[in-house]
């Protein structure tokens, strides 16, 4: 379950940073930078971070799974 959680946040992020790589040229090539623009690649930006976290923290109880696991097993 946890590697379904966790592929599915890869899958997200990669998502929002090909999203974030779009914005970034759109602002790159504009003669005058969109207003929407901007705040579009902040709130892409955003959501990439809280994604961040979100991995980190599955990453964070999956050791702590095994961890627990691991000590079950040594006091058998």
């Amino acid at each position: 379950m946890a590697d379904d959680d966790l592929e599915t946040l890869m899958s997200a992020r990669a998502a929002l940073a090909k999203r974030r790589q779009s914005w970034a040229q759109t602002i790159a090539t504009a003669g005058d930078i969109p207003e929407g623009a901007i705040k579009a690649l902040i709130d892409v930006q955003q959501a990439i971070e809280v994604i961040d976290l979100a991995i980190e923290e599955l990453e964070e109880a999956n050791l702590e799974e095994e961890l627990e696991e691991a000590e079950e097993e040594d006091d058998e």
